[in-house]
C-alpha cells in the first residue's frame, strides 16, 4: 500500500526536477498497487520522464502496453492515449517485467510552464515563462512551430520536461492560442511563504493567493508544500494573481513502498554516492551499474536516469544512466505506413517520417515501404514548418512474416536460418536459405510462401507473423496477404474473436499449411 513515511530529504526549488506530480500521499491518482488474491497488495511500479516514442508508449527506454490505462490530463480529466504526443512528460504506475517491457495501469500527463514568452536568445536556445529559464535542444519537440526560430516575445506556450530549480530543460514546446488558452500555470514549491500578505513564492516568480479557490484548504497551504496554480489573468509586474491553487502535499510523486521507481531528472544535495536527490527522491547508488560514466561524475547540475526499489523513503539504485539534454536518447515509433509519398514523406502514427537518408533497413529494404506497412523506425527529431519530422536512423518492417527455430539475423542471410532461441523456441521472421528475408531459395524475399519462409513439417517450428487484418469471413480472416484459419485451439490475447475487424493489428502464430495458410494457434492484439 501506499507508504506515507516519504519524506524528500533537501527538497528545496533548486533540487526540484522533472516530474512533480499531482498525485501524493492521501491525493491525487496513481500508485496504489494491486491488490492480489487475499487481499494482499502488490506494489505499482512507477516511471516519470518525457515521452520517445508510441506502439504502446515508451518512456525512458521501456515499452508499456497501454490498451487498459487509465489516461489523465494535467487536470485529473480523463482523456485518450491517443491525445498523447512525442515529448511529453508523464507519470506512468504500473508494472516493469524482467524483459524490460512494461504495463500501464494509470498514465498522468503533467507539463510544467504555460504562458507568454519573452527574453528569447536562440543564439543561447533559451527563453523564459512566468520568470523560469527555459533551455532547448535538439532532442525537444516543438509543436505548429519550426524550432525556436518560430517563436515570438509575447506568444503563449506550453512547455514539457525536466525542472533543474528555476530552469525548465524542455522536451517539448507548444504554441498556443492565446485567446483559447489564456490560462496561465505553473508548479512547484512554496516558499516565502506571508499569510498576512496573501503571497508566496515560486521559483522567483510571486503568487497572489488572495482571491484564489484554494484546495483541499487554507490550512493546507503551508512552507515547502508542493502546489499547482492556474491564473485567468497574465502577469503583471512579476505577480501572479492566481485565481486556483492545488495544494498536492508534502510529497512530489505517488510512491508505493516496495515498488520500483525509474525516472529522471537533475542531482541536487549531493553529499556522496550514497546520498543525493534526484525529482525529490533520495538515492543510494552505492551499489548501481553506471552506464556511461561512473560513480565518480556524478555531482549536484548532472544529469541522471535512475531506477531501483523504494523503500523507506529512499531509492536504492540499480542502475544509474548519464543523460544529455532532456534524456530523451531516440525517438521510436512502432505502426502502420500512412500517407505515404515518397520516402522523405510518409506517417507513422500520424507522425511525419523521413526515411531518405542514411537508414538501416531491417527485413526489407527501402523499396518495400508502403502505406499498410507495420514497421518500427528510430531516429532523431527535426522541426520543420508543418512540425515534428522523426529522421530515421533505423527501419525494420515488422509485418515480415517466417518462421524456424532460429534467432533473427542467424544463418545464411539477413533473418534466415535456424539455431538459437528465440521466444519459445520459435523464430521471429525467420526461414531457411539465404537473402534477406528469404526462404528456401535465393535473393531478397524469395521461397515459398509470403515474404519469406517455407512450407514444411510442422515439427520444425511454429510460423509466426503480424499485420493488417484485410477481411474476416466467419473463422477465416486474411492478414498480410495470408489466408488464417481459427478452429477451437485457437487462443486470443487482448482481444476476442468478434472484436477481430479489418483494421486491426495482430500477430498470428500457428502451424503454417502446405497451401501458405496458417491455423492459428494464437492472435494477440498489437499496437
Amino acid at each position: 500500500m501506499r507508504n506515507c513515511k516519504f519524506v524528500p530529504r533537501g527538497l528545496t526549488a533548486a533540487g526540484l526536477a522533472a516530474g512533480f506530480l499531482l498525485a501524493a500521499c492521501g491525493g491525487g491518482g496513481g500508485g496504489g498497487g494491486t491488490t492480489v488474491g487475499g487481499g494482499a497488495v502488490t506494489p505499482s511500479d512507477t516511471t516519470v520522464g518525457a515521452i520517445s516514442g508510441f506502439g504502446s508508449i515508451i518512456v525512458n527506454g521501456v515499452r508499456f502496453e497501454d490498451n487498459a490505462a487509465r489516461v489523465n490530463d494535467d487536470s485529473g480529466n480523463s482523456i485518450s492515449s491517443g491525445d498523447l504526443r512525442l515529448g511529453m512528460t508523464v507519470e506512468i504506475h504500473g508494472s516493469i517485467g524482467d524483459d524490460g517491457t512494461g504495463v500501464a495501469n494509470n498514465i498522468s500527463l503533467f507539463s510544467e510552464l504555460k504562458g507568454p514568452v519573452s527574453n528569447i536568445d536562440t543564439a543561447a536556445g533559451t527563453f523564459s515563462v512566468l520568470g523560469f529559464t527555459v533551455v532547448t535542444d535538439g532532442e525537444t519537440v516543438y509543436e505548429d512551430i519550426p524550432g525556436l526560430s518560430g517563436l515570438a516575445n509575447g506568444d503563449f506556450v506550453e512547455v514539457y520536461g525536466l525542472r533543474d530549480g528555476a530552469t525548465v530543460i524542455a522536451s517539448r514546446v507548444e504554441k498556443k492560442d492565446p485567446a483559447v488558452a489564456a490560462e496561465v500555470k505553473l508548479r512547484g514549491q512554496v516558499s516565502a511563504l506571508d499569510t498576512d500578505a496573501a503571497t508566496f513564492m515560486l521559483g522567483t516568480t510571486t503568487i497572489d493567493y488572495g482571491s484564489a479557490q484554494i484546495t483541499p484548504s487554507i490550512n493546507a497551504l503551508t512552507e515547502g508544500a508542493f502546489v499547482k496554480v492556474r491564473s485567468s489573468a497574465l502577469p503583471s509586474g512579476g505577480v501572479i494573481d492566481a485565481s486556483r491553487v492545488q495544494v498536492v502535499g508534502n510529497l512530489p510523486f505517488s510512491i508505493d513502498d516496495g515498488g520500483k521507481i525509474e525516472i529522471e531528472g537533475v542531482v541536487s544535495d549531493f553529499t556522496s554516492i550514497s546520498g543525493f536527490v534526484i525529482s525529490g527522491i533520495t538515492v543510494d547508488a552505492s551499489n548501481a551499474t553506471f552506464l556511461r560514466g561512473s560513480a565518480g561524475n556524478v555531482r549536484s547540475g548532472v544529469r541522471l536516469e535512475v531506477e531501483g526499489p523504494f523503500a523507506d523513503g529512499v531509492l536504492t539504485a540499480t542502475k544509474a544512466k548519464f543523460e544529455d539534454g532532456s534524456g530523451i536518447d531516440e525517438f521510436e515509433l512502432h505502426g502502420v505506413v500512412s500517407n505515404f509519398v515518397s520516402l522523405a514523406d510518409f506517417q507513422v502514427r500520424g507522425i511525419s517520417v523521413d526515411a531518405s537518408g542514411s537508414v538501416l533497413f531491417e527485413r526489407g529494404s527501402a523499396g518495400d515501404v508502403a502505406n499498410g506497412r507495420f514497421i518500427e523506425v528510430e531516429g532523431s527529431v527535426e522541426s520543420g514548418a508543418g512540425g515534428t519530422v522523426l529522421v530515421a536512423s533505423k527501419l525494420k518492417f515488422e509485418d515480415v512474416s517466417g518462421r524456424g527455430d532460429g534467432d533473427d539475423d542467424s544463418g545464411g542471410g539477413d533473418n534466415s536460418g535456424s539455431g538459437g532461441d528465440d521466444d519459445d523456441d520459435s523464430g521471429d521472421n525467420s526461414g531457411s536459405g539465404s537473402g534477406n528475408n528469404a526462404g528456401n531459395g535465393s535473393g531478397n524475399n524469395a521461397g515459398n510462401g509470403d515474404r519469406g519462409g517455407s512450407p514444411g513439417d510442422d515439427d520444425e517450428g511454429e510460423f509466426e507473423f503480424k499485420g493488417v487484418v484485410a477481411s474476416v469471413a466467419g473463422n477465416t480472416l486474411v492478414v498480410a496477404g495470408r489466408t488464417v484459419i481459427i478452429d477451437s485451439g485457437t487462443v486470443f490475447r487482448r482481444i476476442t474473436q468478434p472484436q477481430l475487424v479489418a483494421g486491426a493489428f495482430v500477430e498470428i502464430k500457428g502451424d503454417l499449411q502446405g497451401d501458405g495458410s496458417v491455423v492459428a494457434d494464437r492472435i494477440s492484439l498489437e499496437d
